[in-house]
């Protein structure tokens, strides 16, 4: 297996380690940055961020379109003048990692509809395309590249329009029966009864970037917007802040107690700046039994590239897919005669 996948340079030989006198030297393996890149595509309201990385999470470009009405060929379209601009051959493309941004896209708003145009889009792209939230690709970065590289189990937490989360255990990301673990905004945080369908307030009403648009009265406000309220409206931002802190606590809390995972990860589609202020608004934390035995990571941790995490993560699922050998993230394949030979390696061979 190893030298198949050096012979398709997606991996190189780093050295030999040497551990005591007995038995064989180990030569040392790592992803190779060179040759073999994958892209990620995020589907906002009403346009698409789409960016190319190395496998060793590289960044080599980067670029935003209209979203157009016929999506799979703009989006075809839109790949081919990036790898163009950025000097990438096609057979160098791995794959195609790819989120919603909005779980309520207006054109894709439930599962099926949105496997059936991933499906679509692998054919007219002719490449792999793996779908997942923007919490689970997140957490894949950092299982691969990121802070997670030596944890067992964590909880990431991606703070956007809705709440997501993505909990790993024993480095799995648990997807449930329907794929669709990690609706973390759904949960009941106060015994207020919403006006609108008289449920228990959710952390969703709370604490998302869709309850500070709320405040603001701007339902439509891109996300951009929302990153300047800072500047430009830093007392509703205040209140946004307050009002989210105790759900938040609550929340996590709730996470720690169930899961008691060894750390949880905050990011989002929101500034570093405005993550530190929200981080700082949930201390103390509320006790729970995170706190009993011997602790090597803190209980909350911040992404250090708040602002690159969610392209990175996209990106970055193509890669997990593959490297799964029980393929929890199957990836929508085009036609076998589309493949590359390093796809053909990695998504259809089996290594039983």
């Amino acid at each position: 297996m190893v030298d198949e996948l050096l012979a398709a340079g997606l991996i190189n030989e780093l050295g030999v380690k040497r551990q005591g006198t007995v038995g064989k030297p180990s030569k040392m393996l790592a992803l190779s940055g060179k040759n073999t890149v994958n892209a990620g595509i995020r589907l906002f309201d009403n346009h698409c961020r789409l960016a190319l990385f190395s496998l060793t999470n590289e960044k080599i470009g980067e670029c935003d379109i209209p979203r157009g009405q016929k999506l799979p060929g703009t989006l075809h379209e839109a790949l081919q003048a990036l790898l163009t601009e950025h000097g990438v051959q096609q057979g160098e493309l791995l794959g195609v990692g790819i989120s919603f941004v909005d779980q309520f896209d207006h054109d894709y708003p439930d599962p099926k509809a949105r496997e059936m145009f991933c499906q679509s889009l692998a054919i007219t792209l002719g490449h792999p395309v793996v779908m997942e939230s923007t919490a689970a690709a997140c957490a894949a970065w950092h299982m691969l590249h990121g802070e997670a590289r030596g944890l067992q189990g964590f909880v990431y937490v991606h703070l956007g329009l809705q709440m997501e989360a993505a909990v790993v255990y024993g480095r799995r990301i648990l997807l449930g029966h329907n794929r669709l673990t990690g609706a973390f905004g759904d949960i009941f945080v106060s015994p207020e009864v919403s006006s609108k369908d008289g449920e228990l307030g959710r952390l969703n009403d709370f604490a998302s970037l869709n309850a500070l648009r709320e405040l603001t009265r701007q339902t439509d406000m891109d996300l951009e917007a929302i990153n300047h309220l800072s500047e430009n409206n830093p007392k509703i931002l205040s209140r946004w802040l307050e009002q989210a802190a105790e759900p938040m606590r609550i929340a996590i809390h709730m996470l720690e107690s169930v899961l008691n995972s060894q750390t949880i990860i905050f990011g989002g589609d929101i500034t570093p700046e405005l993550l530190d202020k929200m981080i700082a608004r949930l201390r103390p934390l509320i006790p729970s039994i995170s706190q009993y035995g011997e602790r090597h990571v803190p209980r909350i941790i911040k992404t250090p590239n708040v602002q690159e995490i969610a392209m990175s993560g996209l990106a970055t699922l193509p890669l997990h897919s593959a490297l799964d050998t029980e393929q929890p993230y199957s990836a929508f394949l085009p036609a076998n005669s589309d493949l590359t030979e390093k796809q053909i390696l990695l998504y259809t061979a089996s290594w039983a």
